[in-house]
């Protein structure tokens, strides 16, 4: 028989089936959780790192592992930049646990085949590298310290689709904070397609550094929205992350060939409908099928346009004050 936890990622933990003693839902104190395992035998421990406060401090963790056999415990880690950093990881197996993941199909794998050391040494980290990592994760609060007293909103967008239409959506969601005197820049990571809309507002990072060197030298903004294209630290910098999906149903069908967990993965994320045909009134069927909330159903919009309503009220549920 087998125990779980659940929070954050209770989405995955339902969809478990295994034999389950126990189950614990919600976040608790280590001390607290480990006190509703007394006397409990178990064959594997399936750990919601949520379920654990203070889950991002490595020490917790550690405690963790001094009270239960690492080894009959899978974590599942959530999309925390911390938890999935090459330093907390090479913590992770430091202390003990080798059996670590961010989605169903792993724990499936881990439960049959559990890791040993071997399968992940890779990921530990020298003495130098642990000491650079420590230096970055120190620069990246520092970073986002700074970020918050500045009073500035970042949103980052997410094409979830191919070719959902990120980039000119950063461009007129720009125009439009502008437009209501709200100082406001956009980046594209890692392409230039925003400097065709000749906007001196409007600008490409190619990488991590050059994004916080833009940030700092925008210091003064008070909205800045990002074209992710799978920039993997939007965790670090993103207030809200917005993940667009074109509701064609061809493109639909190629997202979830590619990977058929997609919307349940993220159901409790905002996602957009980008260049859509779906009306409001057919936006529950969608969310129905999808076992996910639309954040805002968008129709295709001419980019060229100096105003448009349905970009303002984006804005505003985002929590921008923007009048007509």
């Amino acid at each position: 028989m087998n125990i779980v936890t659940a929070n954050e990622n209770k989405s995955i933990i339902d969809r478990l089936d295994i034999d389950i003693i126990k189950r614990i839902d919600g976040q608790y104190e280590l001390r607290e959780l480990l006190s509703k395992f007394v006397n409990l035998y178990f064959n594997k421990m399936i750990i919601d790192i949520t379920s654990i406060a203070n889950y991002q401090d490595i020490e917790v963790i550690r405690q963790l592992g001094k009270a239960l056999d690492p080894s009959r415990i899978i974590l599942l880690l959530n999309n925390d930049p911390v938890v999935n950093s090459s330093l907390y990881m090479s913590n992770l197996i430091g202390a003990g646990f080798y059996n670590f993941t961010r989605n169903f199909e792993g724990i499936k794998f881990l439960y049959s085949n559990p890791n040993g050391y071997e399968n992940v040494k890779h990921l530990v980290l020298s003495d130098e590298a642990t000491k650079q990592e420590e230096i970055l994760a120190e620069q990246r609060a520092k970073a986002m310290e700074y970020h918050e007293e500045s009073g500035c909103k970042i949103v980052g967008l997410v094409n979830l689709t191919t070719h959902a239409g990120a980039t000119s959506l950063t461009n007129m969601m720009v125009r439009q904070l502008k437009a209501a005197n709200i100082k406001a820049i956009g980046i594209e990571m890692f392409r230039q397609d925003l400097i065709f809309y000749h906007d001196q507002d409007l600008m490409s990072c190619m990488n991590k550094s050059d994004l916080e060197r833009t940030l700092k030298d925008h210091g003064d903004v008070n909205a800045v929205i990002i074209d992710l294209n799978d920039f993997g630290y939007a965790d670090d910098y993103c207030d809200e992350v917005l993940y667009l999906v074109e509701p064609s149903y061809v493109k639909l069908t190629k997202l979830l060939k590619k990977d058929k967990n997609t919307f349940i993965e993220r159901k409790d994320e905002k996602i957009v409908l980008n260049l859509s045909f779906v009306n409001d009134q057919e936006v529950p069927d969608f969310e129905y099928e999808t076992k996910c909330k639309v954040f805002d159903n968008l129709p295709p919009l001419n980019d060229r346009d100096r105003n448009l309503s349905e970009i303002n009220e984006l804005l505003r549920r985002l929590g921008f004050n923007i009048t007509e």
